[in-house]
Formats: structure tokens, C-alpha cells, sequence
């Protein structure tokens, strides 16, 4: 490129202060610039002059770059960031209320635990934050380096971490962020054909062999199903070039084949059997696998609408918190209906789903297919999650699962970390494309600058329209400065 173009464009992209649109400005700018500067030429115009005409119809570039700058910026997410957090301290707020209330219940320092939870909202608070102003771009240019970290620390967990009720304590976390790191892989294999279909399925059975080594029977579904959700979404987007209905023909016979190996392998385990059984019945087994299940329901049915239900009218010969297992934990939701009411509970549930409700919305409206794909891979696993707890703490109990952002220390800090990396993804709605090459660019591209005369004022105002046209479709995306 000759240097009075160049040096526009330098001058330009000085007043631009975001650094991940700068690219895409200036890729644009400097076609714009050779396509005035061939037509200058084909007046027949000498190719100095041509540029230097060029240059002069495009603008000051100082005011140029000042007009981009102010359009070209981060979508702040303050409100989703606040929802998070008021929802964080909501539930930190009742684990402490709840252990300080039940403090004669506790065998260990309560103060203590107060103080972890207080700490593990500092520390959920930091990675919501740092997750949030994080170039989530970053992972999807790094993808064979972060899956292969991510897979270290999997394996590390599992060599270092304590086990706690047969589960590899850190593991289960690390397994929560899986899913994110398998769209990242996902993402890696776009456009190799059948070969990048195979690659991404593979790539999952590294992952799911961590979940099913730790145990954590939780994690492990919510990486399938989660999996096969962004597997399709690829397959919509045809990111593997076979076409979309065969791409979404294989990802679909693959979850055939893999639901029917589940089915047989809980028709096949006596194990498995038995936990259904108990999920539907645990009144079979009342001082057994069907313990919790039980005494739930009899929490639940003693409990009122709004209020403290009645306890002696459970049955049991012991306090409350000592009859109902992890009361102050996995079953947090329950102590809230019996200790506030059927009302509270539901009100609480309602804000968690409207959040995640509110993420999806904003993520189906995503137009970046990256971005998509890492929020995707956050919203699914949350929303399963919240699902499954919302049943166990009904007293159907198939497996153990928290309530994002209202239960435990370290999934909350795990949960804040994630939703911070959806809302990174948000806030970056205004570039219209990947840049970096890291998506083939529309094959249509044209900038239109046009010079308006203000009537009213006399000023002279630079106007910029883009007009992106993508072949195949008839999407149309349009931003004017």
C-alpha cells in the first residue's frame, strides 16, 4: 500500500481506542480507499494523484477516526453484571443467615464458614469481572492450547484433589468449565469437512472420560447434553462445509446411538435400576438410598406458604437439621420453603431462570457464530442445573446438583466466572465479523462514504455506511456513523 494511505489509515486507527475493532474498521476503511483509488485511476488520473484524491473525498482522518471511535464501542452489560450479583449475594446472604440460625446444629466454627462464603463472593465478584473484560477471541485463537490445558488440569485435579462423598473434590468444578472448553474445540474444527466432524466428536471422549473418572455423574450429562446442542448449532451454521442437513443427520444419529447405549446400560445396571426406582419411589426405601428423597417431601409437606412450617408435624424425633442431609447445601432450596415459605422459593427460582432467561435472548440474537457457540456453552449447562436442582429439592433426587449462583462457595465463583464470559461475549455485539481471519470474510464487502451538505448549519459532515452482503443469504446488516 502506498504510504499516504497508509498513513491516513494509521492516523485513523490512533483515535479508535477499542483494539478489537480496530482491524475491522481498517480493513474496511482501506478498501474503501483502493476501490476510490482505481476509479481515480481509470479517470485517468497518475496513480499519486489518484491516491492523493483518494484521501482528500474520504475526510479528515482525525475526524473520521474520532466519529468510528464513538460508534465502535463496548455494549456495556451493567444490568446483567448487577442481576448476577445481586443474585450472588442473595445466596451468600441466606447460606449465612441459614448457619448463623442453625449455629446449635453445627459440629464445626460457623464464624468460619461465614467467612468462607464471604470470600468465595469476593472471589466469584473478581472472575465475574476479569471474565467479563476478557477478549473471549482469545480462546477460540488458542484452542488446541486451552483444550490441552484444560485437560492438564482435569487429570491434575484428579491426581491432587481430596475425595469428599466418592467424588474427586476439584474435578467436579473443573468439569463444569468443560463444556465452554469443547466449544472453544468445536470452533477449532470448523471447515475441515467430515474430518472436522470427526475431530469435534472426538474431542468431547477426552473430556467425558475426566467427568467419569472422578465420578461426577452431574457433570458428565451436562457435558453430553450441552455437547450435542452446540454440536447441532454447528451443523446449522454448516461450520464443517458437508451441508447442513447432513451435518445435523450425523449429530443426530450419533445421539441416537449414544442415548440407546445409555438405555441399555441402565437396563443392564442393577445400579442404575435401583436409582430410578428410588427417584420415582423412595418411599420403598426410607432409611436407605430413598433417605433424602423422603424426608424432603415431608419438609415440603409441612411447610407453608409463606412462614416457618411446622416440624413436629414431619414425624421425626430430631431437629430439622439434623434429619435433612446437606439442609444447608445441595437442599438449600428446601430449607428455604420450610423456613420462608413456598413464595420466597418460587420468587427465587424466577429470578434465577429470568436471568438465564434473559442471557439466552440475547445469545440467540448473537450474530457472531464464535460468540454464539462460548455463550451457548455457558446458558445450557446453568439452565440443566438448575433444572435438575429445582426437581431434587421437589424430592425427586436422581443425582447431586447444586443451584447456580445460590448454592456453594466455589460454584459460585465457578458460575460467576462463566456467566462473566457470556457477558464478554455481549458486549462486543457492534463488530459486525470475526477478525484476524479467524472466519472467512463475507464475499461481498462494499463501504460507502458519501458527503452531505447540513443545510441548517453549513457544516460539513462525513457520513459512513456499511453494507455487509453475504452470498447465499439475504442478510443485511447496516451501521451508520
Amino acid at each position: 500500500m502506498a504510504d499516504t494511505m497508509r498513513a491516513y489509515l494509521d492516523t485513523v486507527q490512533e483515535q479508535i481506542r477499542w483494539r478489537r475493532a480496530r482491524p475491522v474498521v481498517v480493513r474496511e476503511l482501506e478498501q474503501h480507499l483502493t476501490d476510490q483509488r482505481d476509479a481515480f485511476r481509470a479517470e485517468g488520473h497518475d496513480p499519486e494523484a489518484a491516491e492523493r484524491l483518494a484521501v482528500e473525498e474520504m475526510g479528515d482522518p482525525v475526524e473520521v477516526g474520532t466519529e468510528l471511535d464513538r460508534v465502535h464501542r463496548p455494549k456495556p452489560q451493567w444490568q446483567l453484571l448487577a442481576a448476577t450479583l445481586a443474585l450472588a449475594l442473595l445466596g451468600g446472604l441466606l447460606r449465612m443467615w441459614f448457619t448463623f440460625s442453625g449455629m446449635e446444629y453445627y459440629d464445626g466454627y460457623i464464624y468460619g464458614r461465614m467467612i468462607r462464603t464471604a470470600i468465595a463472593l469476593v472471589e466469584g465478584t473478581v472472575c465475574l469481572l476479569g471474565a467479563y473484560f476478557l477478549d473471549y477471541t482469545w480462546l477460540t485463537r488458542h484452542a488446541r492450547w486451552g483444550c490441552a490445558a484444560a485437560l492438564v488440569l482435569g487429570i491434575l485435579s484428579l491426581e491432587f484433589s481430596p475425595y469428599m462423598n466418592n467424588t474427586s473434590y476439584f474435578t467436579r468444578y473443573v468439569v463444569l468449565l468443560y463444556p465452554t472448553v469443547y466449544a472453544v474445540w468445536l470452533y477449532h474444527c470448523r471447515g475441515k469437512r467430515w474430518k472436522g466432524f470427526l475431530l469435534a466428536v472426538l474431542g468431547g471422549v477426552p473430556l467425558t472420560v475426566i467427568g467419569c473418572l472422578a465420578p461426577y455423574t452431574m457433570g458428565v450429562l451436562l457435558l453430553l447434553m450441552t455437547g450435542f446442542v452446540l454440536l447441532l448449532t454447528a451443523a446449522g451454521a454448516d461450520w464443517f462445509g458437508v451441508g447442513k442437513k447432513r451435518t445435523a443427520a450425523a449429530a443426530l444419529g450419533l445421539t441416537g446411538v449414544i442415548a440407546g447405549g445409555v438405555v441399555w446400560h441402565v437396563c443392564k445396571s442393577g445400579w442404575c435400576q435401583e436409582r430410578l426406582r428410588m427417584f420415582l419411589h423412595p418411599e420403598l426405601d426410607p432409611l436407605g438410598s430413598g433417605y433424602q428423597a423422603v424426608w424432603v417431601r415431608k419438609a415440603l409437606s409441612v411447610s407453608q406458604w409463606l412462614g416457618e412450617g411446622s416440624w413436629s408435624e414431619a414425624g421425626s424425633p430430631y431437629p430439622y437439621e439434623w434429619t435433612v442431609p446437606a439442609w444447608d447445601s445441595d437442599f438449600l432450596l428446601t430449607t428455604v420453603v420450610y423456613k420462608l415459605g413456598w413464595l420466597p422459593f418460587l420468587l427465587l427460582v424466577l429470578a434465577v431462570a429470568g436471568l438465564l432467561a434473559w442471557l439466552l435472548r440475547k445469545c440467540l440474537r448473537q450474530k457472531n457464530q464464535a460468540g454464539r457457540l462460548v455463550a451457548l456453552s455457558v446458558i445450557v449447562p446453568l439452565a440443566l442445573q438448575v433444572i435438575f436442582s429445582v426437581m431434587q429439592n421437589l424430592g425427586y433426587v436422581l443425582f447431586s446438583v447444586s443451584m447456580p449462583l445460590v448454592t456453594g462457595n466455589l460454584l459460585t465463583v465457578v458460575t460467576m466466572g462463566l456467566i462473566g464470559l457470556a457477558l464478554s461475549v455481549f458486549r462486543e455485539d457492534c463488530i459486525p465479523w470475526e477478525d484476524h481471519g479467524e472466519m472467512e470474510p463475507p464475499s461481498q464487502v462494499r463501504l460507502r462514504f458519501q458527503n452531505e451538505k447540513d443545510v441548517q448549519s453549513g457544516s460539513h459532515v462525513i457520513g459512513v455506511s456499511l453494507i455487509v452482503s453475504r452470498k447465499g443469504t439475504n442478510e443485511r446488516q447496516a451501521s451508520s456513523l
